[in-house]
């Protein structure tokens, strides 16, 4: 299906990134239309897989204390076997592909330096991980996501 997205469904996704749980009721004011038409605009936006999912944003309290990157250089054909593997370690909130030198960057999150060291050592050892080099996160200047 064809993503075809104009400025009201621009707006509605703005509000629904800010608070996944605003009411239509709230989404149809803020776009004056009714509530019927907004459903039936988030019901196409998903459809259309423009919307996949809707999620909670953690508020300070909840996060973990640490964030580091972790760069990963991937042995030839073994990525999918190294993507399995970070899944299954739950302080891995997050892998994404890339090109360069190294294959992967591997977003971590811990509450302590030594849970991060841990972490670092396990990826580290998983069959598969030529290299990594790590960076701690000190802190976030801006997220647009």
């Amino acid at each position: 299906m064809k993503r075809n997205i104009d400025d009201i469904d621009r707006r509605l996704i703005a509000r629904l990134q800010q608070n996944a749980r605003t009411p239509i009721a709230v989404l149809a004011r803020d776009v004056d239309l009714s509530r019927s038409a907004v459903q039936e605009r988030l019901e196409r936006l998903e459809k259309a897989k423009v919307i996949t999912g809707y999620t909670i944003q953690l508020g300070e309290q909840a996060r973990a204390l640490l964030l580091a990157e972790v760069m990963i250089q991937v042995e030839q054909k073994q990525s999918a076997g190294v993507v399995g593997a970070l899944q299954k370690i739950t302080h891995c909130i997050r892998c994404l592909a890339i090109s360069g030198e190294y294959d992967l960057i591997a977003e971590i999150a811990a509450d302590t330096s030594e849970e991060l060291d841990t972490v670092l050592d396990q990826i580290g050892a998983l069959p598969g991980i030529k290299r990594t080099a790590s960076s701690i996160i000190l802190s976030t200047k801006f997220d647009r996501r």
